[in-house]
């Protein structure tokens, strides 16, 4: 439980950095926008002040140019006047271009253009009343420059300094809101960065901890398996040891009751000759049983040898055994897909199956014993049918059991051990096996292989 939440614990501190590092990145591409954005705005007011000022500076050359010819009457004053009524239109349409945006800029250039209108048309009306007189006297100059003329040119640079008043409070309106965001930002990535970092290092040094847990496991998995090593030397040796001292009292007990039955048989009722087959029966069970025993043992400790097995040359091989004296059990067998593994264990797999399949389907009129297969991705599902007594599924959990029996020695002799080695010899190939089964009807044991080689599981 622990290990659990640790691990949680890394992986909730390793999705919020990332997310922080996410949002930070997406706070820096936001800010980006928007400086963007400001300064766009900074060089649109910039442009807007440049064009108000060429405006009015259009509108004074003209004044200026008006004035030279009302004084010298020289025509050649009239270029720079000619040439600023020739743009001040498309001056104009620009400075509404670029103030399209301000609805209060819109109003003051209207007044504005009304104003320089009128400006226009008074320098228009002093040249034109030059030119029609042929000359004009001073005082008349005088007039024609100021009045109304110079009361509008007063007004054409109050609303001008107006409209460049309003733009640059909105420079610093935006300049202000830039530095503001700029420091804003600023702190959400230091901020983000902090805490990211300190996730980072969260995760860091819980992984470090985890590493050196894992050091330690291993080091105690070591031991364990040295431990195991050694007790499952002592095991085997003890094994051999027992099956030794075993042998001896059973080979005696089996000897001395066939010198006995051979000697004595004459003077033996039918009782006694029983008895004494009884004897030597149980001896040579016994010594099956001490067989079993250290087959299933030396099962445990034998290593399995992978290679490309040929299913169907190695159950043809297993059924030509087990079908000697049963040749009346019918086999059916599907197209059989390789597999990886060790052909000496897998054979034993199979001559056990294949055994209890004619076993116990032996009762029946027309036995039957099906083999088939199923690929699966990475591996195959092999299936063993048979036609028999089948079993009580409420009892399967006895099945793979050493020494647990379903049936009575009377009904079918057996030690009990077969699907034991056989659990245990798919169970280290990395597969499983399991069963299904209906009384009075059918027994079906599955077991599954990879197809690939794999890392022995055991």
């Amino acid at each position: 439980m622990y290990a659990i939440k640790k691990e949680r614990l890394t992986k909730l501190s390793l999705a919020l950095a990332l997310l922080l590092l996410i949002s930070i990145s997406y706070v820096s591409y936001r800010s980006t926008i928007g400086f963007a954005n400001s300064a766009r705005l900074v060089d649109h007011t910039h442009l807007v002040i440049k064009q108000i000022n060429q405006v009015l500076a259009d509108v004074r050359e003209a004044e200026n140019a008006q004035r030279g010819y009302l004084i010298t009457g020289d025509s050649t004053f009239l270029q720079p006047y000619d040439a600023v009524v020739t743009r001040l239109p498309d001056e104009m349409a620009l400075l509404r271009d670029v103030l399209s945006d301000n609805l209060e800029q819109q109003v003051a250039i209207s007044d504005l253009d009304e104003l320089i209108s009128k400006k226009m048309r008074i320098l228009r009306l002093g040249i034109d009343t030059l030119a029609q007189r042929k000359g004009i006297d001073n005082s008349e100059v005088i007039a024609l420059v100021g009045g109304e003329g110079k009361q509008l040119m007063y007004r054409i640079s109050t609303q001008v300094d107006r409209m460049i008043a309003l733009e640059e409070s909105l420079l610093v309106q935006r300049a202000e809101s830039l530095e503001t965001g700029t420091r804003m930002t600023k702190r959400w990535i230091l901020l983000g960065n902090l805490v990211a970092v300190v996730l980072l290092l969260t995760a860091f040094f819980v992984v470090l901890r985890e590493i050196e847990e894992h050091r330690r496991t291993n080091r105690e998995l070591e031991m364990s398996a040295a431990q195991l090593e050694l007790t499952n030397k002592e095991l085997e040796s003890f094994s051999y040891s027992v099956s030794h001292d075993l042998r001896s009292p059973l080979r005696a007990i089996d000897g001395y009751s066939r010198i006995f039955e051979e000697d004595f048989a004459d003077r033996l009722d039918e009782e006694g000759l029983r008895l004494l087959a009884v004897i030597r029966r149980s001896s040579k069970k016994m010594g099956q049983l001490i067989d079993d025993l250290l087959s299933f043992s030396r099962m445990g400790r034998k290593p399995v040898d992978a290679a490309p097995v040929d299913m169907n040359l190695l159950v043809d091989e297993v059924w030509q055994e087990v079908s000697l004296g049963h040749e009346n059990v019918l086999l059916k067998k599907k197209a059989l897909p390789n597999v990886f593994g060790d052909r000496a264990l897998l054979r034993q797999v199979l001559l056990n199956l294949l055994s209890n399949a004619v076993k116990y389907s032996s009762n029946n009129q027309m036995p039957l014993v099906e083999i088939g297969a199923e690929k699966k991705e990475d591996e195959v599902i092999y299936s063993i049918r048979d036609n028999g007594v089948g079993f009580d599924m409420r009892f399967y959990n006895k099945l793979f059991g050493v020494f647990q029996r379903l049936h009575t020695e009377d009904e079918f002799p057996g030690t009990g051990v077969g699907l034991a080695i056989a659990q245990r010899v798919i169970v280290r190939h990395g597969g499983r096996i399991w069963a299904d089964s209906k009384l009075g009807e059918y027994t079906v044991f599955y077991f599954s292989l990879p197809i690939k080689n794999v890392k022995e599981a055991i």
